[in-house]
């Protein structure tokens, strides 16, 4: 993401912010995640931002609002692309962490944009985790044991972790992801 705006916008000046030792999020309480999200974008608000995005469905889910009330600049934030799945039609499988599944945010999101697509959703508990461990070493993640078997004709990637898999998810799957 960091990538694409550098590219579109060479001139501008970017702060980046990772929260490399608590993430991920997906599986921590609301209360923590929004916590962790006003702990970075105090230290971030120091500096003279035009925008701020959130690079994370579940800091965008848990917390977006909250930040957009509090502080000056916008806040962009990223969600799984359930609206383009579910245009592609037929059987969605929506790949997303606990945190984010379970938001008003994210429920709202299906309610809104699912048409006519079948949207089910899976929540892999530990995948986001096993990304962040083998960043650098990928194929060491056996997908059949974080993934359900199942029949689709699209799979959301509803964490920004899971877009490093993309390729096999969609091999695993055999049908298109969708990364929002």
């Amino acid at each position: 993401m960091l990538s694409e705006c550098v590219r579109r916008m060479p001139f501008e000046k970017y702060v980046y912010f990772g929260d490399n030792a608590r993430a991920p999020y997906g599986n921590r309480p609301e209360s923590e995640i929004r916590k962790f999200a006003f702990e970075a974008f105090e230290k971030l608000s120091r500096f003279p931002l035009k925008a701020a995005v959130i690079a994370c469905n579940t800091v965008t889910a848990e917390a977006a609002d909250a930040l957009r009330a509090v502080y000056p600049f916008p806040v962009i934030g990223v969600e799984p692309a359930i609206k383009p799945a579910a245009a592609h039609g037929g059987k969605v499988l929506v790949l997303a962490t606990k945190a984010t599944a379970e938001s008003a945010r994210f429920k709202g999101l299906c309610a809104r944009c699912s048409g006519g697509a079948q949207i089910t959703v899976f929540s892999p508990e530990r995948l986001a985790g096993e990304i962040e461990k083998h960043i650098f070493s990928l194929d060491d993640i056996a997908l059949d044991a974080h993934l359900p078997r199942a029949l689709c004709d699209g799979v959301v990637l509803g964490c920004t972790h899971y877009v490093f898999l993309a390729k096999r998810i969609a091999a695993f799957y055999g049908c298109p992801t969708f990364d929002g």
